[in-house]
């Protein structure tokens, strides 16, 4: 049996987390940290969660959980990270700006301490799985898939239509606002290639992003021979969620089976103008440096602002390229002194 704390259990990937929790035998719920009000029915220890993570630390410390899944949404997630790490435990990281944050210095701190790093999303989860059964020795190209959002066979000329009760309603994935936003405006596609190049170490002009509306394939490898290999499954968080709190290793299936007795998939090259955070993805990837920090952070703020009404849909991407045409100062050598250069990015960007 294997113990988990969740964090964030309010949340998609938390109460996806608990379903597959109450239907697995070999992993238990240790413990669990909530941001707004206490969910009933739980007997394990809890934390209420409000931005002090060295009293998530002690948490984490006293519970001594075989593994953290860290569900938390957005930039607040790094800090939580570098909780788990700092408690010793490994980490089942579903927050993606984790690693679009920290980079290669985070994956070094968790490495130097010790800590086993696991992707949760459904795209890095898979190329891990794709990379173990086929040796990262052997592998080209990472290829990314993209559902293209609600807006795919939209004109762009009829994007500055788009209301944030339309951005939200994603046509595969049930998930929060912010990412809902982002999968519209194809962002989070951009920050999970920034995460795909520091996770696996592929150069820029190594990883592709195809257009695959289904999102049964949730991403493929191709081969130094040119072979391609996919990982297939139906689109719910179950499947990566639980096999990073396995660590691996499965006893029983989990989540429901792929059915191909009615099944058609369809593929594209995406539209790189329609979708430009595709672009300053590839971009960010190619300088590093704060690059992807501030792709971050300005997104977040632009989505918030969209959100409340005070800026169109498609200036959300207008006020993130203007954020990456600032000019930036080098970027931080100690992985502790990120969150101080993101409050200092954050104050920079006005919208």
């Amino acid at each position: 049996m294997r113990h988990a704390v969740i964090l964030g259990i309010t949340g998609s990937i938390g109460t996806t987390a608990l379903k597959g929790i109450n239907e697995s035998e070999q992993v238990e719920l240790a413990g669990f940290t909530f941001h707004n009000s206490k969910p009933e029915g739980f007997s394990c220890p809890s934390l209420h969660l409000d931005g002090n993570y060295k009293e998530l630390r002690e948490f984490l410390e006293k519970l001594h959980p075989d593994i953290v899944l860290n569900g938390i949404a957005g930039s607040a997630g790094l800090e939580a990270s570098l909780a788990c790490v700092d408690a010793g435990c490994s980490l089942a990281l579903a927050n993606k700006e984790t690693i679009v944050l920290g980079g290669r210095l985070f994956l070094e701190y968790a490495a130097n301490k010790g800590v086993k790093v696991i992707p949760v999303d459904s795209e890095h989860s898979a190329i891990d799985e794709l990379l173990i059964s086929n040796g990262i020795d052997n592998t080209s190209h990472l290829i990314i898939t993209a559902s293209g959002g609600p807006f795919l066979n939209t004109p762009a000329s009829e994007l500055h239509k788009v209301t944030p009760q339309t951005a939200i309603k994603h046509p595969t994935w049930k998930m929060g606002h912010k990412i809902s936003v982002d999968s519209a405006t194809l962002a989070n596609k951009g920050l999970e290639v920034i995460e795909a190049h520091f996770l696996f170490g592929f150069p820029a002009e190594n990883i592709e992003v195809v257009i695959h509306p289904q999102s049964v394939i949730h991403s493929m490898i191709r081969t130094r021979s040119g072979q391609i290999y996919a990982q297939m499954s139906p689109p719910d968080m179950i499947f990566p969620i639980m096999r990073a709190l396995l660590d691996r290793q499965f006893e029983k299936p989990v989540g429901s089976s792929l059915d191909f007795s009615n099944l058609d998939l369809n593929f594209r090259k995406p539209d790189f103008n329609k979708f430009p955070f595709l672009n300053d993805a590839f971009e960010c990837v190619k300088k590093e440096g704060l690059y992807p920090i501030v792709f971050n952070i300005a997104d977040e703020i632009a989505v918030k602002s969209f959100m409340e009404g005070r800026i169109s849909f498609p200036q959300i991407h207008d006020e993130v390229r203007r954020a990456l045409d600032m000019n930036w100062d080098k970027a931080p050598e100690n992985i502790h002194d990120v969150p101080a250069t993101i409050k200092e990015i954050s104050g920079k960007i006005k919208i």
